[in-house]
């Protein structure tokens, strides 16, 4: 049997982390070891710490200042629906593109102060509650398609806790280190989420999460799949059900530095 992601996974899905402060300059940020010292769970601290190492290797995250990526999921026998994203990581901007029902919006806002960006509906702009209502959803599919891409690096946001799993041996005889990931009540839209990481001992990447809706939930499945160097750090392009890609990333770009009017308005 096809095992299928929930909608409100793969479409809506609102995660309990929200985006973190943006991050330190390379020379002030803390070194790999002193940020390990965070985690009370020793296991935890050795398997972030090799983490980072192989997909962040030099600091690459803390580099990485800009983000372009285009997340996409398949819908039955129809095209894939595809978001575009570009994310100032350091400034807290963010601009998403995408069709909706009523046309092709363009958002432009501040990921901590969505309300007060501005977004265009098939090239004008909109204004008052509509407008709200639009930088409302166009957050939201921020914080959700960027942590489908870039989860492992979210570990050590405020808000998140991690509790080492030990080892687990799936029905194919892979064997995985396992740590859960819960969220303080105030982080982000969905704080009862939570979700099961699973740890390549080989490779040190993670290969593989278990969502959860809340902790009693059936978990849905998806192997974090084809990871490849990006810039600076290793991003996973698919997220593969039963082998299929369900959601992938089209398209990926990261610099350290912002490029000329990566967010300027539709048409400038």
């Amino acid at each position: 049997m096809r095992t299928r992601i929930p909608v409100v996974v793969s479409l809506a899905l609102l995660v309990g982390c929200g985006d973190a402060p943006p991050p330190e300059p390379v020379d002030e940020a803390p070194s790999l070891e002193e940020r390990a010292q965070q985690f009370d769970d020793s296991d935890v601290a050795r398997i972030w710490t090799r983490m980072m190492e192989t997909i962040s290797p030099d600091d690459g995250w803390e580099r990485a200042r800009y983000l372009e990526f285009h997340w996409a999921v398949t819908r039955d026998d129809d095209e894939p629906l595809v978001r575009e994203h570009r994310w100032d990581r350091w400034e807290g901007r963010a601009r998403m593109e995408a069709p909706t029902d009523d046309g092709r919006m363009v958002a432009l806002f501040d990921t901590d102060d969505p309300e007060a960006g501005r977004v265009w509906m098939d090239g004008e702009e909109l204004e008052g509650e509509e407008a709200r209502e639009r930088l409302a959803s166009a957050h939201r599919g921020h914080i959700n398609d960027s942590y489908w891409l870039v989860m492992p690096f979210k570990w050590d946001d405020p808000g998140v806790h991690l509790r080492y799993g030990g080892h687990m041996t799936d029905d194919d005889g892979m064997e995985w280190e396992v740590v859960d990931l819960t969220f303080e009540d105030q982080a982000g839209y969905t704080p009862q989420n939570m979700y099961r990481a699973f740890i390549n001992p080989e490779s040190g990447r993670m290969e593989r999460w278990h969502f959860f809706s809340n902790p009693d939930a059936t978990p849905s499945p998806a192997d974090w799949t084809e990871w490849q160097r990006v810039g600076p750090i290793e991003l996973a392009e698919n997220r593969r059900v039963d082998g299929e890609p369900r959601i992938f990333f089209p398209h990926l770009r990261v610099e350290t530095d912002v490029p000329d009017d990566a967010f300027a308005p539709p048409g400038g």
